[in-house]
Protein backbone atom coordinates (compact mmCIF):
# COMPACT_ATOMS: atom_id res chain seq x y z
CA UNK A 1 0.00 0.00 0.00
CA UNK A 2 1.95 3.08 -1.05
CA UNK A 3 2.38 6.02 1.32
CA UNK A 4 -0.28 8.52 1.49
CA UNK A 5 -0.38 12.34 2.94
CA UNK A 6 -3.81 13.30 4.44
CA UNK A 7 -4.96 16.53 4.12
CA UNK A 8 -4.99 18.75 6.78
CA UNK A 9 -8.78 18.91 6.76
CA UNK A 10 -9.43 15.26 6.55
CA UNK A 11 -6.93 14.97 9.46
CA UNK A 12 -9.16 17.77 11.52
CA UNK A 13 -12.14 16.01 10.22
CA UNK A 14 -11.25 13.20 12.57
CA UNK A 15 -10.00 15.17 15.39
CA UNK A 16 -6.23 14.03 14.62
CA UNK A 17 -3.26 15.96 14.40
CA UNK A 18 0.31 15.70 12.91
CA UNK A 19 1.70 18.44 14.93
CA UNK A 20 2.03 18.68 19.37
CA UNK A 21 3.14 21.29 21.63
CA UNK A 22 2.82 20.89 25.46
CA UNK A 23 4.26 23.47 28.18
CA UNK A 24 3.86 24.97 31.19
CA UNK A 25 2.28 28.68 31.79
CA UNK A 26 1.71 30.49 34.27
CA UNK A 27 -1.69 32.18 35.27
CA UNK A 28 -3.02 34.28 38.02
CA UNK A 29 -5.58 33.25 39.81
CA UNK A 30 -6.78 35.08 43.21
CA UNK A 31 -3.80 37.25 42.85
CA UNK A 32 -1.41 33.94 42.89
CA UNK A 33 0.13 32.56 40.35
CA UNK A 34 -0.57 28.78 39.62
CA UNK A 35 1.40 26.90 36.89
CA UNK A 36 -0.89 24.78 34.28
CA UNK A 37 -0.03 22.43 31.58
CA UNK A 38 -1.50 23.36 28.24
CA UNK A 39 -1.25 21.25 25.20
CA UNK A 40 -2.75 21.76 21.15
CA UNK A 41 -2.28 19.98 18.04
CA UNK A 42 -1.55 21.57 14.68
CA UNK A 43 -2.09 20.05 11.55
CA UNK A 44 0.48 22.77 9.54
CA UNK A 45 3.37 22.65 11.82
CA UNK A 46 5.08 22.40 15.55
CA UNK A 47 5.45 26.42 15.33
CA UNK A 48 1.47 26.71 15.08
CA UNK A 49 1.07 23.97 17.72
CA UNK A 50 3.05 25.98 19.77
CA UNK A 51 1.26 29.39 18.93
CA UNK A 52 -1.96 27.61 19.42
CA UNK A 53 -0.85 26.15 23.36
CA UNK A 54 0.35 29.82 23.94
CA UNK A 55 -3.22 31.05 22.88
CA UNK A 56 -5.15 27.99 24.65
CA UNK A 57 -3.43 29.64 28.10
CA UNK A 58 -4.26 33.28 27.63
CA UNK A 59 -7.66 32.22 27.16
CA UNK A 60 -7.18 29.95 30.52
CA UNK A 61 -6.28 33.31 31.97
CA UNK A 62 -9.44 35.42 30.53
CA UNK A 63 -11.29 32.53 31.89
CA UNK A 64 -10.51 33.07 35.39
CA UNK A 65 -10.77 36.76 34.93
CA UNK A 66 -14.17 36.70 33.67
CA UNK A 67 -13.43 38.35 30.38
CA UNK A 68 -13.71 35.25 27.98
CA UNK A 69 -16.78 32.78 27.72
CA UNK A 70 -17.07 29.28 27.87
CA UNK A 71 -17.10 27.41 24.29
CA UNK A 72 -19.69 24.94 25.24
CA UNK A 73 -18.64 23.67 21.16
CA UNK A 74 -15.62 23.14 22.01
CA UNK A 75 -14.50 19.02 21.16
CA UNK A 76 -11.55 17.52 22.70
CA UNK A 77 -9.01 15.94 20.17
CA UNK A 78 -7.53 13.17 19.93
CA UNK A 79 -3.67 12.98 21.14
CA UNK A 80 -2.70 10.05 19.32
CA UNK A 81 0.81 9.65 17.32
CA UNK A 82 -0.50 9.09 14.03
CA UNK A 83 1.96 6.21 12.45
CA UNK A 84 0.96 5.56 9.19
CA UNK A 85 -1.73 7.82 6.59
CA UNK A 86 -3.47 5.28 4.01
CA UNK A 87 -5.86 8.04 2.53
CA UNK A 88 -7.47 10.77 3.73
CA UNK A 89 -10.49 8.44 4.97
CA UNK A 90 -8.38 6.04 6.90
CA UNK A 91 -5.72 7.12 9.24
CA UNK A 92 -3.68 4.47 11.33
CA UNK A 93 -2.90 6.04 15.08
CA UNK A 94 -1.47 4.68 18.18
CA UNK A 95 -3.33 5.05 21.07
CA UNK A 96 -2.94 5.83 24.77
CA UNK A 97 -1.54 2.09 25.51
CA UNK A 98 0.42 2.03 22.69
CA UNK A 99 -1.67 -0.72 20.28
CA UNK A 100 -2.21 0.61 16.37
CA UNK A 101 -5.81 1.54 15.71
CA UNK A 102 -7.68 2.04 12.52
CA UNK A 103 -9.11 5.53 11.91
CA UNK A 104 -11.75 4.98 9.22
CA UNK A 105 -14.70 7.37 7.17
CA UNK A 106 -14.98 5.23 4.59
CA UNK A 107 -15.88 1.80 6.52
CA UNK A 108 -18.24 1.01 9.44
CA UNK A 109 -16.76 -1.25 11.93
CA UNK A 110 -18.63 -1.91 15.17
CA UNK A 111 -17.25 -3.91 18.59
CA UNK A 112 -20.11 -6.07 20.07
CA UNK A 113 -19.08 -7.01 23.93
CA UNK A 114 -22.51 -8.79 24.24
CA UNK A 115 -26.37 -9.79 23.34
CA UNK A 116 -29.26 -8.49 24.47
CA UNK A 117 -31.34 -11.58 26.57
CA UNK A 118 -35.01 -12.30 26.69
CA UNK A 119 -36.78 -11.70 30.25
CA UNK A 120 -36.43 -15.60 30.86
CA UNK A 121 -32.54 -15.50 30.33
CA UNK A 122 -32.32 -12.40 32.36
CA UNK A 123 -34.13 -14.11 35.50
CA UNK A 124 -32.14 -17.45 34.90
CA UNK A 125 -34.54 -19.48 32.43
CA UNK A 126 -33.67 -21.46 29.26
CA UNK A 127 -29.58 -22.37 29.89
CA UNK A 128 -26.68 -20.11 29.22
CA UNK A 129 -25.86 -19.28 25.58
CA UNK A 130 -22.44 -18.89 24.41
CA UNK A 131 -21.99 -14.85 23.96
CA UNK A 132 -19.73 -14.77 20.97
CA UNK A 133 -22.40 -17.44 18.74
CA UNK A 134 -25.11 -15.62 20.10
CA UNK A 135 -24.30 -12.18 18.85
CA UNK A 136 -23.31 -14.26 15.57
CA UNK A 137 -26.51 -15.83 15.48
CA UNK A 138 -28.40 -12.57 16.05
CA UNK A 139 -26.32 -10.41 13.36
CA UNK A 140 -26.84 -13.46 11.00
CA UNK A 141 -31.01 -13.26 11.70
CA UNK A 142 -31.27 -9.55 11.41
CA UNK A 143 -28.73 -9.01 8.31
CA UNK A 144 -31.60 -11.42 6.61
CA UNK A 145 -34.25 -9.11 7.47
CA UNK A 146 -32.64 -6.21 5.89
CA UNK A 147 -32.40 -5.32 2.05
CA UNK A 148 -28.72 -5.85 1.85
CA UNK A 149 -27.82 -5.61 -2.18
CA UNK A 150 -24.02 -4.95 -2.86
CA UNK A 151 -23.64 -4.67 1.19
CA UNK A 152 -21.20 -7.16 2.81
CA UNK A 153 -21.07 -7.48 7.00
CA UNK A 154 -18.03 -9.39 7.92
CA UNK A 155 -17.86 -10.45 11.74
CA UNK A 156 -15.09 -11.02 13.27
CA UNK A 157 -14.46 -12.90 16.84
CA UNK A 158 -12.17 -10.75 19.54
CA UNK A 159 -11.01 -11.57 22.48
CA UNK A 160 -13.69 -10.68 24.18
CA UNK A 161 -16.44 -10.48 21.77
CA UNK A 162 -17.80 -9.77 18.10
CA UNK A 163 -16.34 -7.06 15.59
CA UNK A 164 -18.62 -5.83 12.39
CA UNK A 165 -17.55 -4.35 9.42
CA UNK A 166 -20.07 -3.17 7.10
CA UNK A 167 -19.08 -2.85 3.47
CA UNK A 168 -21.18 -1.34 0.15
CA UNK A 169 -22.83 1.42 2.52
CA UNK A 170 -21.47 4.22 4.92
CA UNK A 171 -23.45 5.31 7.85
CA UNK A 172 -22.30 8.76 9.19
CA UNK A 173 -21.36 8.05 13.15
CA UNK A 174 -23.42 11.14 13.81
CA UNK A 175 -26.29 10.49 11.93
CA UNK A 176 -29.47 8.97 13.69
CA UNK A 177 -29.07 5.90 11.05
CA UNK A 178 -25.87 5.20 12.85
CA UNK A 179 -27.81 5.30 16.29
CA UNK A 180 -30.52 3.20 15.44
CA UNK A 181 -28.28 0.62 13.27
CA UNK A 182 -25.37 0.65 16.60
CA UNK A 183 -28.90 -0.04 18.76
CA UNK A 184 -29.75 -2.89 16.41
CA UNK A 185 -26.86 -4.64 16.88
CA UNK A 186 -26.08 -3.94 20.18
CA UNK A 187 -23.17 -2.40 19.68
CA UNK A 188 -20.81 -1.72 22.55
CA UNK A 189 -22.29 1.90 24.23
CA UNK A 190 -18.88 3.54 25.12
CA UNK A 191 -17.53 2.21 21.46
CA UNK A 192 -20.06 3.81 19.51
CA UNK A 193 -20.16 7.48 21.89
CA UNK A 194 -16.99 7.41 20.89
CA UNK A 195 -17.14 7.02 17.15
CA UNK A 196 -19.79 10.02 16.98
CA UNK A 197 -17.16 12.26 19.24
CA UNK A 198 -14.83 11.38 16.70
CA UNK A 199 -16.55 11.49 13.77
CA UNK A 200 -15.18 8.47 12.58
CA UNK A 201 -14.83 4.80 13.10
CA UNK A 202 -12.24 3.09 15.21
CA UNK A 203 -10.88 -0.48 15.23
CA UNK A 204 -7.59 -1.74 16.96
CA UNK A 205 -5.32 -3.40 15.06
CA UNK A 206 -2.53 -4.79 17.64
CA UNK A 207 -3.07 -6.95 20.34
CA UNK A 208 -3.48 -4.96 23.93
CA UNK A 209 -0.12 -5.15 25.38
CA UNK A 210 -1.22 -6.32 28.98
CA UNK A 211 -2.79 -9.04 27.19
CA UNK A 212 0.98 -10.24 26.00
CA UNK A 213 2.14 -9.01 29.76
CA UNK A 214 4.23 -6.31 28.37
CA UNK A 215 4.76 -3.58 30.33
CA UNK A 216 2.03 -0.57 29.95
CA UNK A 217 2.85 3.24 28.98
CA UNK A 218 0.70 5.84 29.05
CA UNK A 219 0.84 7.46 25.05
CA UNK A 220 -0.18 10.93 24.76
CA UNK A 221 0.79 13.96 22.52
CA UNK A 222 3.40 15.01 22.56
CA UNK A 223 5.01 12.04 24.28
CA UNK A 224 5.98 12.76 27.96
CA UNK A 225 10.20 12.63 28.73
CA UNK A 226 9.45 9.56 30.94
CA UNK A 227 8.03 7.60 28.06
CA UNK A 228 9.89 9.08 24.98
CA UNK A 229 13.54 8.01 26.88
CA UNK A 230 11.54 4.72 27.06
CA UNK A 231 9.53 4.17 23.66
CA UNK A 232 11.85 2.70 21.21
CA UNK A 233 12.79 -0.16 23.66
CA UNK A 234 9.00 -0.38 24.87
CA UNK A 235 8.18 -0.86 20.96
CA UNK A 236 10.64 -3.28 20.08
CA UNK A 237 9.50 -5.78 22.73
CA UNK A 238 5.88 -5.31 22.11
CA UNK A 239 6.37 -5.58 18.60
CA UNK A 240 7.97 -8.87 19.06
CA UNK A 241 5.33 -10.51 21.56
CA UNK A 242 2.50 -9.29 18.90
CA UNK A 243 4.18 -11.81 16.35
CA UNK A 244 2.47 -14.30 18.45
CA UNK A 245 -1.50 -13.09 18.32
CA UNK A 246 -3.81 -11.96 16.17
CA UNK A 247 -6.44 -9.01 17.37
CA UNK A 248 -9.40 -11.08 15.61
CA UNK A 249 -9.96 -13.71 13.06
CA UNK A 250 -13.12 -14.11 10.43
CA UNK A 251 -16.08 -16.11 11.54
CA UNK A 252 -18.86 -15.26 9.27
CA UNK A 253 -19.11 -13.33 5.57
CA UNK A 254 -23.14 -12.40 5.04
CA UNK A 255 -23.91 -11.19 1.41
CA UNK A 256 -22.33 -12.26 -2.05
CA UNK A 257 -21.69 -8.96 -3.11
CA UNK A 258 -17.78 -8.48 -1.68
CA UNK A 259 -15.30 -7.07 -3.61
CA UNK A 260 -11.91 -6.70 -2.87
CA UNK A 261 -11.06 -3.88 -0.96
CA UNK A 262 -8.17 -2.39 0.39
CA UNK A 263 -8.85 -1.41 3.30
CA UNK A 264 -10.27 -4.54 4.51
CA UNK A 265 -7.46 -6.38 3.10
CA UNK A 266 -5.19 -4.14 5.70
CA UNK A 267 -7.10 -4.35 8.49
CA UNK A 268 -7.24 -7.89 7.94
CA UNK A 269 -3.54 -8.36 7.00
CA UNK A 270 -2.88 -6.70 10.35
CA UNK A 271 -4.65 -8.01 12.63
CA UNK A 272 -4.11 -11.28 11.14
CA UNK A 273 -7.80 -12.13 10.72
CA UNK A 274 -7.08 -15.53 9.27
CA UNK A 275 -4.86 -16.93 11.15
CA UNK A 276 -5.29 -19.50 14.27
CA UNK A 277 -3.28 -17.37 16.48
CA UNK A 278 -4.74 -16.46 19.82
CA UNK A 279 -6.64 -13.56 20.46
CA UNK A 280 -5.19 -10.86 22.45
Amino acid sequence: MKEHVASPQALASMHLFRFWHSGEFEVVVDGQPVTITCSAGSNLSLDDAQALCSAKAERVQRLIDGSAERDNSYEKPVREEITHEIDDCNIVTRNRYGALVLNSCSLNIFDIDDYKRSFWEAIGFGGKKDKKAAIVDHLRKLFETRDQHNVTWRVYETCKGIRLIVVGQYLDPRSSAFGKFSQEINADALYTLLCTKQNCYRARLTPKPHRLHVERLKFVCPLPEDVEGRYAQWLQEYQQQSENYAVCRLVAVLGNSFNDNPIVDFHDRVCRSETSLPLA
